[in-house]
């Protein structure tokens, strides 16, 4: 029987493991990702190739992988339309798994979205009990949603393959005045995105055009500031969260079988509670008619901050594999 081997690539980290106990214990192996955020100015063609040597150097001779990959792609053919992260404004379609079996045809390949298997390991572990729908954001490098009919177990997908790219749709305005007339560039080459502003890398260009004392070495020092009360960083938050409670009021407003949509990533998962605080009020704001269900109340019981560790994109992979949820166009 064939080893099975998960691996987790991220704008961030590059991460193997090689079964469910093993995952997120001391035997994964983690190392910087190849990707435009940790190399600016690189070339895409050499990030590609740099991926491509380090995703056979993971397989041993003759393995079944499962490839968890922080990018917009068509999970049928294993063909990439892009990453903001990884590749900044690349726009073509790179054959990803096909250039894998060309490299190494003694491994079997599967190469699945992230949200797809960060859905898959929250829905198995912390959200999925009695939900009809269930859905799963990532605020992290970059900003992407998911979600699953669990009555049939299938993730609906376009003809593309694609499901859930918000985080290149356009972001309310901001409020602050200070923040008003600054440019808020998107990684992907895009202006004014939910990303521009959600995205760790977003917040970190906000944290410098309102002078943060903290801005030069964000995040460290953010969440001292938000304890703090600093009126500064108290406003980042909020602008920060702003795109992200008008994604989630948008979701249940034309998707009312979503019991519970889980919302984890680097940035809301590190600045845990005051993050999920903010995003409470933000999404209960009785705006009109519509709003009189948002209570903090039925929120609490939809809305789950997934805690480090709660939705794994390795273990994702690992039941993607086995065939946790299908997806389907």
């Amino acid at each position: 029987m064939s080893r099975v081997v998960a691996v987790d690539v991220g704008g961030t980290w590059f991460r193997v493991g090689s079964s469910c106990k093993d995952i997120g214990a001391s035997t994964v192996q983690r190392v910087r990702s190849p990707s435009l955020l940790n190399n600016p100015g690189e070339s895409v063609e050499s990030l590609m190739a740099t991926l491509l040597s380090m995703l056979d150097t993971a397989a041993p001779l003759g393995a079944e992988v499962s490839i968890s990959l922080g990018a917009a792609l068509d999970e049928s053919t294993g063909t990439v339309y892009g990453s903001a992260p990884l590749w900044g404004d690349y726009t073509g379609a790179f054959p990803l798994r096909e250039e894998l079996r060309r490299r190494r045809p003694d491994v079997s390949w599967q190469v699945f979205n992230d949200l797809t298997c960060g859905l898959a390991d929250f829905s198995a572990r912390a959200g999925g009990q009695g939900a009809r729908r269930i859905g799963y954001l990532t605020v992290s490098s970059g900003i992407a949603y998911r979600s699953a009919d669990l009555t049939r177990r299938e993730i609906e997908v376009d003809a593309s393959g694609l499901q859930g790219e918000i985080g290149h749709t356009t972001a309310p305005p901001v409020q602050d005045p200070l923040l008003a007339g600054t440019p808020l560039p998107c990684d992907c080459g895009g202006h004014g995105h939910v990303a521009s502003c959600a995205s760790g890398p977003g917040m970190a260009r906000m944290a410098r055009a309102l002078d943060l004392p903290c801005a030069e070495r964000f995040p460290d020092g953010f969440t001292d500031e938000l304890r703090e009360r600093r009126h500064g960083a108290r406003s980042l938050l909020r602008e920060a969260v702003r795109p992200v409670a008008h994604v989630l009021r948008t979701i249940w407003q034309i998707s009312p079988h979503t019991d519970v949509i889980g919302v984890g990533g680097g940035v809301a998962e590190n600045l845990g509670t005051f993050y999920e605080q903010e995003l409470t009020r933000q999404i209960c704001e009785q705006r009109s008619y519509a709003d009189r269900w948002l209570t903090p109340e039925l929120i609490s019981r939809r809305l789950r901050i997934a805690r480090p560790g709660e939705a794994d994109c390795l273990r994702g992979a690992l039941l993607m594999a086995e065939g946790y949820l299908s997806v389907t166009k």
